[in-house]
């Protein structure tokens, strides 16, 4: 049988190509790479409602970049556009322009002005009009002259090209009657647009890296300001590891990498509160910033590698790499997912981040501990004024102490009177005399009974997984009454059934299910505590 040409229908592919999953962030990165690959120097933004009938939002993206003929156009128009010559180009799949506006908009409209004259050059995709003629036809226009006017808001006259979303229907997620309503929808769009592009294009925007085209980025007239995942600005910022690697290719060629980790400072490290602010500490931010080319292709989490879990929220490790490593990643049309080769994921996981993890780890577990010191009296104020309240018609033993400094004390309850040795706490301070928050305990125990201003007391360990991860989440409520109450009258239990023959195992039965609730939570989350003006503020 002879070959067939099997052309795919217009219509449909073009609406399924729609589909490819960009969100609005990632679709306006992709263009600002066109405008990057064109060596701009300025990229302004402009995203607006149309002040006509109904709610219809526009989207400009204009630069001062080398602009394009009419080939140059019509091959940028072109699905599966031919690859540019420069190999360390941000573009990739000659996709990104059309995939990147459809999945929001029905009319794309690209005007550019090249740099061998003065003709300003339009051509559009209209969606509707694709399905009307069943062709691959793209409509060659006359640029408006708004066009013209936004085309030269950055390229000031010179070559440039101006990209414009019409008839945008993806972008709302939902139909807004009154036009406030869909400009603050919009306001916060832009808001989380303008932080997506300051992480993105950070090495462009920095003047600091001078290795790297510099571009500003100009969002509804407001310029963007880079962000620096790795806050090396401040001084409590702690760079943990920096090794120079290389990639061997199939073809024998080693190709070099950059692996950096750093512990950006805790919460109470910063210089000023601002900058803490900035750093967006939280466990959306933890993990990699992956840069092809210098630009992020992926932030946050660990691909896989790890759970995500609060202690490593102050670890953040920057992986770079250049075009020759495309195929080590698998990036997609998006240039936002990543998959690592097995050799790569492999060593990153087990030889790279071991020592990293374990030092930024170390890092935010002594400012939880030093929280956790701070708050915990506060934590059983409820719980001291309930068990005073209640305790003397519950106690069922009197303890009598004999030597303060020995912690000797006799014990009369239904079985006898005996001695016995009991830690004697005689500096409690006012208003902690039934539960005393201690910072460790004998062999890890989280709790032990003692005597605090003459008062029958139990102790709690707040460096025991189950303080941290159970009763800190829960402070200021009810349960922490209700927990302190628990272990109070386990402690009490002690006392009022003491004698000679059970002293040992009630220490044993403290260690063991203080061992077990150990193991039963270790999967749990630590807390989140407030930051420390929240805590002022209290």
């Amino acid at each position: 049988m002879a070959d067939k040409l099997l052309e795919p229908d217009p219509s449909r592919t073009i609406e399924s190509l729609r589909d490819t999953g960009y969100s609005f962030n990632t679709a306006i990165a992709d263009i600002v790479d066109n405008s990057i690959a064109a060596r701009a120097t300025v990229v302004k933004i402009d995203v607006a409602l149309l002040p006509v009938e109904g709610i219809q939002p526009i989207v400009a993206i204009s630069d001062n970049g080398c602009g394009m003929d009419d080939d140059g156009l019509l091959n940028a128009m072109k699905y599966g556009s031919k690859r540019r010559s420069d190999p360390n180009s941000l573009g990739k799949f000659g996709l990104g322009l059309k995939t990147a506006s459809t999945a929001f908009c029905r009319k794309l409209s690209v005007i550019s002005r090249g740099t061998t004259d003065d003709n300003v050059r339009k051509y559009q995709w209209d969606l509707d009009y694709v399905s009307q003629s069943g062709e691959w036809r793209v409509k060659g226009l006359e640029p408006t002259a708004d066009e013209i006017d936004m085309l030269d808001a950055a390229a000031h006259g010179h070559s440039g090209t101006l990209v414009v979303w019409e008839n945008v229907d993806r972008l709302l997620q939902r139909d807004f009657v009154k036009p406030g309503a869909a400009a603050k929808a919009l306001a916060r769009m832009c808001d989380d647009l303008r932080f997506h592009l300051g992480v993105v294009f950070q090495r462009f925007i920095d003047k600091k890296f001078a290795n790297v085209a510099n571009v500003e980025i100009v969002l509804n007239s407001v310029p963007v300001e880079a962000w620096d995942p790795f806050c090396l600005d401040e001084p409590q910022t702690d760079p943990l590891t920096n090794v120079p690697n290389k990639v061997r290719l199939p073809t024998g060629e080693e190709v070099p990498i950059e692996l950096k980790a750093y512990a950006i400072p805790r919460a109470d490290g910063f210089s000023s509160k601002e900058a803490r602010e900035k750093a967006r500490i939280s466990t959306d931010t933890l993990g990699f910033y992956i840069y092809r080319e210098n630009r992020l292709i992926h932030y946050g989490g660990w691909l896989g590698m790890f759970k995500v879990e609060p202690h490593d929220s102050l670890l953040r490790v920057e992986f770079s790499f250049d075009n020759r490593l495309d195929d080590y990643f698998n990036i997609d049309i998006k240039k936002s997912r990543v998959l690592l080769a097995q050799e790569l994921y492999d060593y990153i996981k087990t030889s790279f981040l071991t020592a990293p993890k374990r030092q930024a780890q170390k890092k935010y577990r002594i400012g939880q501990d030093e929280k956790s010191a701070a708050t915990a009296p506060r934590v059983h104020e409820g719980a001291n004024r309930t068990i005073d309240e209640h305790a003397p018609d519950v106690e069922s033993a009197k303890i009598t102490i004999i030597d303060a400094d020995s912690n000797k004390v006799e014990i009369q309850n239904k079985n006898g009177t005996f001695n016995h040795t009991i830690v004697i706490e005689s500096d409690a301070p006012a208003g902690q005399c039934r539960v005393i928050p201690k910072d460790d305990l004998p062999g890890g125990a989280l709790w032990e009974p003692c005597i605090a201003d003459q008062k029958h007391a139990v102790q709690i360990n707040t460096k025991h997984d189950y303080y941290q991860k159970i009763y800190l989440p829960l402070r200021n409520s009810n349960a922490v009454i209700g927990m302190d109450s628990l272990l109070w009258a386990l402690a009490e239990a002690e006392h009022g059934t003491y004698n000679e023959r059970v002293k040992d195992v009630y220490a044993d039965i403290r260690l063991q299910v203080s061992m077990a609730l150990r193991k039963l939570i270790k999967d749990l989350p630590d807390p989140e505590f407030p930051n420390p003006d929240e805590e002022a503020d209290d």
